[in-house]
């Protein structure tokens, strides 16, 4: 499932054909929704419900955050007679922090407004062609054209509600794409382009998700050569970054093909780090390096998770011992 900021071309089927029996002008604004056809009167309806931030090509970074804030009420509802949500200078500063900033990762309090001011405004700023922000989101590399929103499973349906409310409305005409989940790249029309003009895409999807859709050989082989192309921004990065979630809560779409002496290698690496043991059966492997450089980080994994259980015993009452 997507969301475009304008209804895409779909051709007409069988379905449509039944368009011969309206008339004028329900007919014109059907076949203006579904083949955008040229009709400036429609036009002219429209655009008056999009925002033009592509006006602002040229502004200095600071001022168009500034112009953003200013048109983020519009869509707010209104209490006692005030908007009721608007952006704060705090929230503007860490916005533009995010984005020149040279480090990857940067933490706000709980309840500084991430998810329904911060990241929605992040998007629009990506929809956008200003100059000075791309240049910063670029992060040195390559112009991108794909923004992933990785979020935890709790907060995807408010992160949808609010990119779709502040994104959908943006630069009327212009061809892009919302989508609501990264699973989307399975379908045959969702691609990357090479172009430098390449429609910008933004997906918006949980950790889960994004791990299953890696496990598509399909879509690895569509991310794989634009990867330099994409940014990928992760609300509540702690949750992310969970190695115990990371290791042992991911799928996969294949069924195992392994040998039983390459089956077994793993079985005893796991049971060896487990008791605190050397493993004795891949020493004779093909690859003995690869089996100690996993043996090494299944006993690190091991000793994290024997390290977090003690704290969490410690925290009921009971001692390590037990």
């Amino acid at each position: 499932m997507f969301v475009g900021c304008c209804v895409p071309h779909i051709s007409l089927d069988p379905t449509f054909m039944c368009l011969s029996t309206f008339s004028s002008p329900w007919k014109e604004a059907i076949i203006y929704a579904i083949d955008k056809t040229n009709n400036s009167h429609y036009d002219s309806i429209y655009e008056k419900q999009f925002v033009d931030i592509n006006q602002h090509k040229n502004l200095p970074l600071q001022d168009f955050i500034e112009v953003l804030s200013n048109n983020f009420c519009r869509y707010q509802r209104q209490v006692d007679g005030e908007y009721q949500i608007i952006p704060r200078e705090k929230q503007k500063k860490f916005l533009e922090h995010i984005i020149t900033g040279e480090e990857c990762f940067h933490f706000s309090e709980v309840g500084s407004g991430k998810t329904k001011v911060i990241m929605p405004l992040l998007c629009q700023i990506f929809l956008s062609n200003n100059k000075d922000a791309h240049k910063h989101l670029a992060r040195g590399g390559k112009h991108k054209h794909t923004l992933v929103i990785l979020v935890p499973e709790h907060l995807l349906p408010d992160a949808r509600t609010q990119v779709f409310r502040h994104c959908l409305n943006l630069n009327f005409g212009q061809d892009y794409r919302v989508y609501d989940d990264i699973l989307s790249l399975l379908h045959d029309s969702v691609r990357f382009s090479s172009d430098k003009k390449a429609k910008k895409q933004i997906f918006v999807t949980s950790f889960n998700q994004f791990k299953k859709a890696l496990t598509y050989e399909k879509i690895c082989k569509k991310i794989r050569p634009q990867r330099e192309h994409v940014l990928i921004v992760a609300d509540e990065v702690d949750d992310f970054l969970d190695r115990d979630k990371l290791v042992f809560n991911i799928c996969s779409n294949k069924a195992n093909s392994f040998d039983r002496d390459t089956l077994q290698c793993f079985h005893d690496i796991s049971s060896a780090a487990y008791h605190g043991k050397e493993p004795i059966v891949c020493k004779s492997a093909s690859n003995p390096a690869y089996w100690k450089e996993l043996h090494a980080k299944f006993l690190a994994i091991h000793s994290e998770i024997q390290d977090a259980s003690k704290s969490l015993n410690k925290s009921f009452g009971k001692s390590a011992d037990r």
